[in-house]
């Protein structure tokens, strides 16, 4: 300083000394004049202001410091001046908005936040609804991890009439919740879910996987009933998906039964049901669940899997004749011709064990179509040399003997005949083409 600030230094500080406030805040406003870059002298103004109860231009002084701070980058400086603005008005908007962008460009991330909140605070108490929401936002943004941040937003924004956007942001912030483990918390922001009530698939889709996240899979699926989505394709397969995962059986095959061929997304679900259902030992459930997939593994041509599952499932009940007529079915459609002639053999076997004499002999008849061998065209001919109009105790007899036949893999020689080796009633299409696959389809159908 020269001689001259420097005696103006002494006066003010005699001044005030003296208690005689107004002749120090002339000196020093004599002296900011001669040393306009000077901040403590500033400060020194504003402060005497202060004392002298000016509120108003002792406002303006610390803006006028906190902005040459500001300028030559001395942060922590013109953070403190806005705090300083703050403590003699504390809704003062400019001042809270610099005050929270320095701590923003300084990282200090909750302090921003806070400052922010505050500021968003107040503007909602003067019904600027859309400046809050916005700074609100920004408060988010600063900390995504916030789970409470997201739910203050959705408060304000339900409050503002945004009911759809609230939504979002009530299940933006369970989630966070939910994500750290506070279910607690998480179950409290839910609540504001039920209450708004949407309806709307993708949002319902959000809430959904959000409930299930945070254990509350019966209300999820009461929910989707309320809002009339569980009979949407789309959600019949999420529920599937859960009664599955908490290994529900049950409940996920009382949903995909009569649903598979409406909803094609359904069947790999269903097939683990019936994987399921296998491995239960439950052989009635497993056949309902065949029979609704039977065609839809057709159609995704994916018989190899109905195979094996059939297979699984024929050796829960190794002579229901309804799983053997499916599963030579699919080896019809597999082209398996090198397990067709075990298959229907079996199937043979158990309609004759059952007395089932026509039936036995369609089998044989088919037998004679897949097989080179004329030892069931030998067979054929045996049962049809009975006749229909035998004695029940002659035919009972004779289908013994094909039963023996058969086990055996050979006629006995007082069983063979010399006559010609086509079977009565095997017409020229059964020895020729071959039956249309249309006709063996069919044929598996009968207990579909």
């Amino acid at each position: 300083m020269n001689p001259k600030t420097d005696k103006l230094l002494q006066q003010a500080g005699k001044y005030i000394a003296l208690g005689k406030l107004t002749l120090a805040l002339e000196q020093y406003l004599k002296l900011q004049g001669a040393e306009p870059e000077d901040t403590t002298i500033v400060n020194t103004i504003g402060d005497l202001y202060v004392r002298l109860e000016d509120r108003e231009n002792a406002l303006l002084w610390y803006q006028k410091l906190a902005e040459a701070f500001e300028y030559r980058e001395l942060y922590s400086n013109a953070m403190a001046t806005y705090r300083k603005i703050l403590k003699l008005s504390p809704k003062n908007q400019d001042a809270m908005r610099l005050l929270a962008q320095l701590y923003e460009r300084q990282g200090q991330t909750q302090n921003a936040k806070t400052q922010y909140q505050m500021l968003a605070k107040l503007k909602m108490s003067l019904n600027d609804h859309s400046e809050a929401i916005s700074l609100l936002k920004k408060v988010c943004a600063l900390d995504a991890s916030c789970g409470q941040s997201q739910k203050v937003l959705a408060q304000s924004l339900e409050a503002g009439g945004n009911t759809k956007e609230a939504i979002e942001r009530y299940l933006q912030s369970a989630a966070t919740y939910a994500k750290q483990d506070d279910r607690s918390a998480a179950l409290e922001v839910v609540d504001n879910v039920f209450r708004l009530r949407p309806t709307d698939k993708e949002t319902v889709r959000s809430f959904f996987v959000l409930l299930q996240g945070i254990g509350l899979n019966q209300r999820a699926t009461h929910y989707l009933s309320d809002v009339s989505l569980d009979q949407d394709p789309e959600f019949k397969l999420m529920l599937c998906e859960m009664f599955l995962a908490e290994g529900n059986l049950e409940a996920a095959r009382k949903l995909v039964q009569k649903s598979v061929r409406q909803c094609p997304a359904l069947y790999k679900p269903a097939i683990r049901i019936l994987e399921g259902s296998i491995r239960n030992g439950d052989v009635n459930a497993s056949i309902e669940m065949v029979e609704e997939l039977f065609e839809m593994s057709m159609s995704q041509r994916d018989e190899s899997t109905m195979k094996v599952l059939l297979d699984s499932l024929l050796e829960l009940d190794e002579n229901n004749s309804r799983l053997l007529k499916t599963l030579i079915a699919v080896l019809i459609r597999m082209n398996g011709q090198d397990q067709l002639e075990g298959y229907l053999k079996r199937l043979a076997l158990v309609q004759l064990r059952a007395g089932e004499r026509a039936e036995a002999r369609e089998s044989l008849n088919r037998l004679a179509v897949y097989s080179s061998s004329d030892f069931y065209l030998d067979l054929l001919r045996m049962m049809d040399d009975a006749g229909f109009e035998q004695p029940p105790v002659a035919m009972k007899k004779t289908m013994q003997k094909v039963i023996e036949a058969l086990e055996a893999g050979k006629l006995q020689k007082e069983q063979a005949g010399g006559a010609a080796p086509v079977a009565l009633g095997v017409s020229e299409l059964d020895l020729g083409m071959g039956l249309a696959f249309e006709e063996e389809f069919a044929f598996a159908q009968e207990s579909v």
